[in-house]
């Protein structure tokens, strides 16, 4: 459970960093952002991504980083129903995939002495 969380915070912050930078700056941009926020906005929150993950990683900072996953996701989803609705019905249905996400790391936060 632990390692796929890792996976999902890590890969998916460095998809949206190197992969589909242009994709992930271009939601940004075709929802009205000041064009001098999308690149400090895609990048930031993709290398948030990413150290979520690492913090999910190690022992010692798991559950600071299972805690910062929560509320990341829910902050994503929250910012994304206010600024980006379509978001939600997109086809591969990126947003609807975070409310088990965020279930699968209150899951394993409560589990983590068990570890």
């Amino acid at each position: 459970m632990i390692a796929s969380l890792v996976l999902f915070w890590v890969v998916s912050g460095f998809i949206a960093l190197v992969i589909s930078y242009d994709a992930a700056a271009g939601i940004l941009r075709s929802h009205g952002f000041p064009p001098a926020l999308v690149a400090p906005i895609t990048v930031g929150t993709s290398l948030m991504d990413m150290t979520i993950g690492v913090l999910i990683a190690f022992r010692r900072t798991s559950a600071f980083g299972l805690v910062a996953g929560i509320i990341a996701a829910l902050g994503y989803m929250v910012g994304a129903a206010i600024l980006t609705p379509d978001l939600w019905i997109e086809p591969l249905g990126a947003l609807v995939k975070t409310g088990p996400a965020v279930v699968l790391m209150l899951v394993a936060l409560l589990t983590l002495d068990n570890r």
